[in-house]
C-alpha cells in the first residue's frame, strides 16, 4: 500500500484499522558528521526508545540504549550508535507484541537527541516503523523536516484492544525533560546495556 503524506509525515492510512500486528521493528537512521562540520563538535547522536504503559498510563517497561531489553525479551534494542555511521540503520528496536507482559496496553516509540542537538542538526535523520516479517512500512518520518527545532519526538503508538494490536501514526514533539524522567525509572529485568 502507498504511504500517505500529511504535514511531512508518511503513514499507511490503513494502519489504525489493522488488528493483526504481531512483530514490529523501529528503524532509526542519520548520517555521520560531514566534511566541513565544526572541528571538535560532538557527533550527532540520536537514540531510539520504546516505552510500554499499562491501562492506567503507568510505565511497565522502557527499552533504550542504556537498557537493551525488557525482562522477557519481547522488546530488544540492537545497540547504541553514538555517531550515525552505521551501514544501514543506526539503531533498531524489535517488539514482539504477542509476548509483551499481560499488563502492557500501549507501546510508544520515540526518538531523542542524546546530546541536546535539534533534529535540524542531524542530516538525513529518519525513523521507520514496519512489520518485522513482511517489511510492510506503517510509519516513516523525516525527523529534521517534521520536528526541526525539537530534540525529542514520539513517532507512533501501538494500542492493545479486543481485536489485537493497532498502530496510530500520532507523531508529535516531546519535551526532553519528560523523556529523561521516563528513562530514569528503574528498568525492570534489565539485562545490561549495549
Amino acid at each position: 500500500m502507498q504511504l500517505t503524506e500529511q504535514n511531512g509525515r508518511h503513514y499507511d492510512p490503513g494502519a489504525a484499522a489493522e488488528g493483526g500486528l504481531k512483530e514490529l521493528v523501529m528503524r532509526l537512521l542519520w548520517h555521520p558528521r560531514q566534511p566541513g562540520d565544526a572541528a571538535g563538535a560532538e557527533p550527532a547522536n540520536l537514540d531510539a526508545l520504546c516505552v510500554v504503559f499499562d491501562q492506567h498510563g503507568r510505565v511497565v517497561d522502557a527499552v533504550h540504549p542504556g537498557c537493551s531489553r525488557n525482562a522477557n525479551g519481547s522488546i530488544v534494542h540492537t545497540g547504541d550508535s553514538p555517531t550515525g555511521a552505521g551501514a544501514w540503520d543506526d539503531e533498531r528496536i524489535f517488539v514482539f507484541l504477542e509476548a509483551l507482559p499481560e499488563a502492557a496496553c500501549t507501546v510508544a516509540f520515540a526518538v531523542a537527541s542524546a546530546n541536546g542537538r535539534a533534529f535540524t542538526e542531524f542530516p538525513g535523520a529518519s525513523c521507520h516503523i514496519s512489520d518485522r516479517v513482511t517489511e510492510h512500512e506503517w510509519v516513516r518520518l523525516d525527523l529534521a523536516g517534521t520536528f526541526g527545532p525539537h530534540r525529542a519526538c514520539r513517532v507512533a503508538t501501538v494500542h492493545r484492544d479486543p481485536g489485537g494490536w493497532r498502530i496510530s501514526p500520532d507523531a508529535q514533539a516531546m519535551n526532553g525533560a519528560a523523556v529523561t524522567q521516563l528513562l530514569s525509572l528503574p528498568a525492570v529485568g534489565n539485562t545490561g546495556g549495549t
